[in-house]
């Protein structure tokens, strides 16, 4: 039986390592390249502290698989046992020196979500939750606030434009049914950040279309442990619809976003 304790320990300590590397770089000139859009953007940090994570994951297991952004899959002995890891979600955020965005990393098993970290070393905020076990935000436990729409702030993470060039009005209309029937609507440039934010009360909701599984595996994960309600469909090879709210936001999203999002 795989220690959960003891996966959740690596989880925070690749995700610290990973913040202070990313903290050490933060005001250097780093080379970046677009991948799939203006906003799917990697520089060479995001894959130094790529490969600084999966050392430290393969240190502590060998056997587990790890999926990562830059580099795909990375096979291992033991089936149904893989990391997830995002080493940089919200890059653009970085280059431009906007402190939003960190270190995702998940860990699942037979298919559930077991182990979720989201670290933003530039805020010191580090979320980390287990199945058994709840989430924590620096050592102190948290849950959502319940607040109904009118006293709520969402977020939504769009898809990149080449995914599905025909639904990119209807992405912006849902943007703009949430934003005008609340305290607002934000596109913040990182998903992982968003579900953190859900766990303490600061959202009341997220949603987003055709994200990678690695931007959000852990932060739904930590959504559904503070006490959201969450609904995700996988839509094709590591993209991910999702919706997450409170309890008295879930029926507002979902009606507004779930056919789109879900």
């Amino acid at each position: 039986m795989i220690d959960r304790d003891k996966l959740l320990e690596t989880a925070i300590k690749a995700a610290v390592e990973a913040g202070n590397i990313i903290s050490a770089h933060t005001h250097d000139i780093i080379p970046r390249a677009a991948k799939e859009s203006l906003r799917d953007v990697v520089t060479e940090l995001d894959v130094y502290v790529e490969k600084e994570i999966v050392k430290i994951l393969k240190e502590f297991d060998s056997g587990f698989a790890i999926l990562t952004e830059e580099t795909g899959e990375i096979s291992g002995a033991q089936k149904g046992c893989r990391w997830v890891v995002d080493p940089l979600d919200g890059t653009v955020n970085f280059i431009n020196g906007i402190p939003f965005y960190g270190t995702s990393i998940a860990f699942i098993e037979n298919n559930t979500l077991i182990v979720g970290v989201f670290y933003n070393s530039v805020l010191k905020e580090l979320f980390y939750g287990c199945r058994g076990v709840g989430v924590y935000k620096n050592h102190k436990k948290v849950q959502v606030k319940d607040r109904p729409p009118e006293k709520s702030l969402f977020s939504i993470a769009f898809s990149g434009k080449s995914y599905d060039r025909s639904m990119r009005k209807n992405e912006f209309l849902c943007f703009g049914k949430i934003n005008d029937n609340s305290m607002g609507c934000l596109r913040t440039g990182s998903a992982a950040a968003n579900l953190a934010y859900l766990t303490e009360g600061r959202f009341g909701g997220c949603c987003g279309k055709a994200n990678k599984i690695w931007d959000v595996a852990a932060g739904l994960l930590l959504a559904e442990l503070a006490g959201a309600k969450v609904s995700f469909q996988h839509i094709g090879t590591n993209l991910v619809n999702y919706v997450a709210a409170t309890p008295s936001n879930w029926d507002f999203l979902n009606k507004v976003a779930g056919k789109l999002f879900v």
